[in-house]
């Protein structure tokens, strides 16, 4: 008896139906990775909606296709979340409301835009909800609620660099809407510096001529089109706080007569103009120079900005001259100190040496004044060049004493780098990509004997010890 041959199924009907399987699954996927709803703007002559999608990437691409700048995107909102090239707008808030942002190492960071408004637009996360930014030498995501999106335009009143004699000033835009902007010296000019030119940086580090050059560039992390090679770092914004201070005697009253005409010290507030808690205090600032081992003039500039010259109410009722605990949301929680003295010497041990000058606490991030991306500027004040004018009145301040007498050098990191001991045991490092700076005691091929940054005991760091100059390690650059 013959065996019923098996029918066959025929391959021609599973392709039909695994191809409308991939189908399914693909618009599945698709419907399920919508994000939102994403226009692409073209204003190059007439507002003009291009294309309007569900998918950001793909709005992102039709964006980068056209072939011009004058263009953005927007989501359902009307918020507008991405451009080509342009600015990111930070004052967008009440002077008592900072901006909270996420560093590219993943730290938290916060600026009050009031005090610095433009940022440069970098890129625009994958959901459409988070912007790349960079601004006083930090990259950082911060919300698009947070921020606005403005097309470059050459009216703006950008910040931006000149030279004023021998002089390196920065003018820094407070409202970018209004034009409204402040400019002051922050050092000496370096040579590639020339005369009638304006500068772009959003890093202090290099600089650009064109703003559009500057803008593709640090999009492509590299400074091809920057006029100088080797990145610039302004003495007076990076020394370390553990140098000291060659001022005359006589300096720091001289000073205050210079900036603001006092001439004798505040006792009650409001004070006159010509009065201040600073006037005639030079010798307690030396004197905790002396004591723990931090630069007596770098305190004083440090004061003068916090304090406005030593003539706020927080100085003068609450001898706090350092701003200290005086939240932007709630500036009345200043601290009280029993008298200047107390706030010195507070200062100096409890916020420098055992806080921002120490590489173990969490606010460390370099004991000079820095920027938003290194420095005590980071944790210590929300406004995004505090470091840069605390490092302008240092400047005019030393008169090119300390620049010429205290040897730094600065870097830029492309790879971690350790401070070690003279046996080779790493005391504290500094991660690739940050900016390390170093008071150089003695040079030997590529390695340099610096000053740490805090005091050591047994191998390891302990800020509960007196600092004293023989506190000594070894970098290798």
């Amino acid at each position: 008896m013959q065996k019923k041959p098996k029918r066959k199924i025929r391959k021609q009907i599973w392709i039909p139906a695994l191809f409308l399987l991939l189908i399914l699954v693909a618009y599945l996927g698709f419907k399920i990775t919508e994000n939102g709803v994403f226009t692409v703007i073209d204003y190059k002559e007439d507002p003009q909606e291009v294309a309007t999608y569900k998918h950001f990437e793909f709005a992102k691409r039709k964006m980068k296709a056209i072939d011009h700048e004058q263009v953005c995107i927007k989501n359902e909102k009307g918020k507008v979340v991405a451009i080509k090239e342009g600015l990111v707008n930070f004052h967008t808030k009440d002077a008592s409301e900072n901006t909270e942002y996420t560093m590219e190492n993943g730290e938290n960071g916060y600026l009050n835009g009031n005090y610095g408004s433009d940022g440069l637009y970098l890129d625009t996360s994958q959901d459409g909800k988070q912007v790349l930014f960079q601004m006083a030498g930090v990259k950082g995501w911060v919300d698009v609620d947070s921020i606005d999106l403005l097309l470059y335009d050459p009216n703006y009143t950008l910040s931006s660099y000149t030279k004023n004699k021998d002089t390196l000033v920065h003018q820094v835009c407070l409202n970018l809407l209004e034009n409204e902007a402040i400019a002051y010296g922050i050092g000496p000019v370096p040579p590639f510096i020339e005369d009638d030119t304006t500068y772009y940086s959003y890093d202090g580090h290099y600089f650009y001529t064109d703003f559009k050059s500057m803008s593709q560039d640090v999009q492509h992390n590299e400074h091809a089109n920057a006029i100088n090679q080797e990145p610039y770092f302004n003495f007076y914004q990076y020394v370390p706080h553990r140098s000291k201070s060659h001022a005359a005697s006589d300096r720091f009253n001289t000073f205050l007569w210079e900036q603001k005409g006092i001439d004798q010290l505040a006792s009650a507030y409001p004070c006159l103009e010509n009065e201040s808690v600073l006037y005639d205090q030079q010798p307690l600032f030396m004197a905790v120079q002396d004591q723990v081992y931090m630069n007596g003039t770098m305190m004083f500039a440090l004061a003068c900005n916090e304090s406005g010259y030593g003539q706020s109410q927080y100085a003068i009722e609450q001898h706090n001259v350092f701003g200290h605990e005086a939240y932007d949301s709630n500036p009345d929680q200043a601290t009280l100190y029993a008298d200047l003295n107390d706030c010195v010497e507070q200062h100096a041990q409890h916020f420098l040496q055992e806080g921002y000058a120490n590489p173990n606490d969490w606010r460390y991030h370099g004991s000079w004044f820095g920027d938003k991306g290194s420095g005590i500027n980071v944790q210590y004040a929300s406004d995004p060049y505090w470091g840069e004018k605390a490092a302008s009145m240092y400047y005019y301040l030393d008169e090119g004493k300390d620049a010429s007498s205290i040897s730094i050098v600065t870097k830029l990191l492309d790879q971690k780098l350790s401070v070690e001991d003279k046996k080779g045991n790493v005391l504290y490092s500094y991660p690739e990509g940050s900016v390390a700076s170093f008071i150089v005691l003695e040079e030997n091929g590529n390695t340099i004997k610096v000053q740490l940054e805090a005091p050591i005991q047994d191998g390891k760091i302990d800020v509960s010890i007196p600092y004293t100059e023989n506190m000594v390690g070894y970098v290798s650059l």
